[in-house]
């Protein structure tokens, strides 16, 4: 019987990139920020740069930090309650993927963050704060101005830049600006 290995599930080839996009992480990432490979890595992965992407990276190294700081052990999984582009970017920060089976979505419309350390059960809630969404609207209603013009125009120009530097600013904001994380618990709970 021939095996045929030159066929590649798309699952387990996103699982290997996203493996990879995991490892490198901890290089990645220094205190709170995410370096620019990251967020190049991320523009790759997500298709184009948006508010939403950035927040998904800065809400799941935050909550990575924290839990890690709380004493958080063995595989990180996460809850992000809204389907959209964050889930992209926490996919990419935290390392908790759907491929990994450690990221689940619940469809609530809250940019929330729900990471747990399975072997102690510990967990950090990040929220964004409300500058930071203000600025992500910001960024998007901006974004559809733009979009109406000549690509030429230099009203859509102006527009444009005022964009890009909003991202500019929530890459690299401190994070307590950007983010809110909170101890869900800080016990460890016997099994």
């Amino acid at each position: 019987m021939a095996i045929n290995y030159c066929k590649i599930v798309p699952c387990v080839a996103f699982a290997g990139v996203m493996s990879l996009t995991v490892s490198c992480n901890s290089v990645l990432a220094t205190d709170s920020m995410a370096a620019p490979a990251l967020y190049s890595q991320l523009e790759e992965f997500h298709g184009h740069v948006c508010a939403g992407s950035i927040f998904g990276v800065r809400l799941g190294l935050a909550a990575k930090e924290a839990l890690k700081a709380a004493g958080g052990t063995g595989k990180f999984t996460a809850r992000y309650y809204d389907l959209s582009c964050p889930v992209d970017g926490i996919q990419v920060a935290a390392g908790t993927t759907y491929g990994n089976k450690a990221l689940n979505v619940q469809d609530r419309d809250e940019h929330r963050l729900v990471l747990t350390a399975e072997g102690n059960k510990r967990s950090v809630e990040a929220r964004l704060t409300k500058k930071a969404e203000e600025m992500g609207i910001a960024s998007r209603d901006l974004g559809k101005k733009a979009r109406v013009l000549s690509v030429k125009a230099p009203e859509r120009v102006a527009l444009e830049r005022e964009v890009e530097d909003i991202f500019a600013w929530l890459r690299s904001a401190p994070t307590d600006e950007v983010v809110i994380v909170t101890t869900l618990n800080s016990k460890k709970v016997n099994r």
